[in-house]
């Protein structure tokens, strides 16, 4: 069971840069009074059987970027994050065994449905609220009866924005164990779409799509040697991010509207409608912006 403490931290900081891919970004410095260490947390949402190796990598780099910074080597302490079960495939050490010694390395392993609900809510953890419906509750609990308390929890944070924030990752999270037509039955598509955060990763979304659509396009164009390649990228760039709006806001009711988008190849209309169809709150509202009748 994890027992929760107040240390200080702050982000690892380091201007070196590995030759492998790593993790630096997501590794804190901890200040404890038995004394200082880093942290590096590595969250895992799918299975991989690499997974140990990989750990050590990160250990490496981390420990090549602070002697390169003569930094010496600190005290790494290391945890993989398990969200769902399938995902551990329980392989989590590494041996090595030859003439000038014994290798043996291990990291710390956090199952989330082995960690109790209950001591989360109670110390107010909100950061922690999205993981509620994963964690171990009553045994005797339906899974309405889980979702309830956990989204009860969250309904007790004060800060409006916080907690529709909460609940647009609670959804998200939730969706890895319980069935999506629970989960929006008793969250509500509105309160996830209200998120400011549910909010920025739609228009990180909508700048992906087009981004994608454009370059689509321009390879498209360089190979024909026409510049309508280019206005087509754009223009299924933009399409992809419509539909993909509707979709999330109003689920499997869309699919007629996101048919006519598909077939609008209009740029014009197209910015149209991305520039109102943020705004729109009913499927009857998004209707009005596709066909301009609003």
């Amino acid at each position: 069971m994890i027992k929760y403490r107040q240390e200080g931290l702050t982000s690892f900081k380091t201007n070196y840069n590995p030759k492998k891919e790593s993790r630096l970004d997501s590794v804190l410095e901890i200040t404890d009074p038995n004394g200082p260490y880093l942290l590096n947390l590595e969250p895992m949402g799918y299975r991989d059987n690499t997974l140990p190796a990989r750990m050590l990598r990160y250990r490496s780099d981390i420990w090549e970027a602070t002697l390169t910074e003569d930094r010496g080597t600190p005290s790494i302490r290391q945890a993989v994050i398990f969200f769902y079960q399938k995902d551990d495939n329980g392989q989590h050490r590494l041996q090595d065994k030859w003439d000038f010694g014994l290798l043996e390395y291990v990291y710390a392993v956090i199952k989330v449905w082995e960690e109790p609900r209950q001591p989360v809510i109670a110390a107010k953890l909100f950061g922690l609220y999205p993981l509620l419906p994963l964690m171990k509750g009553d045994k005797q609990e339906t899974p309405k009866a889980a979702l309830q308390e956990c989204i009860s929890a969250i309904q007790e944070v004060k800060d409006k924005a916080l907690r529709l924030d909460l609940l647009a990752v609670m959804a998200i999270m939730a969706g890895g164990r319980y069935s999506t037509q629970l989960v929006l039955s008793m969250i509500g598509r509105e309160m996830i779409m209200e998120s400011p955060v549910f909010q920025e990763w739609v228009k990180e979304e909508r700048a992906e799509a087009e981004a994608l659509g454009e370059a689509r396009g321009e390879a498209r164009g360089e190979a024909r040697g026409e510049a309508r390649g280019k206005a087509r990228g754009k223009m299924e760039g933009k399409q992809d991010s419509i539909c993909k709006y509707l979709e999330v806001k109003f689920g499997p009711a869309s699919k007629g509207l996101r048919q006519k988008v598909k077939g609008i190849s209009s740029l014009t209309e197209l910015n149209r409608i991305i520039n109102g169809i943020y705004t729109a709150k009913t499927l009857e509202e998004a209707q009005a912006v596709i066909l301009g009748t609003n």
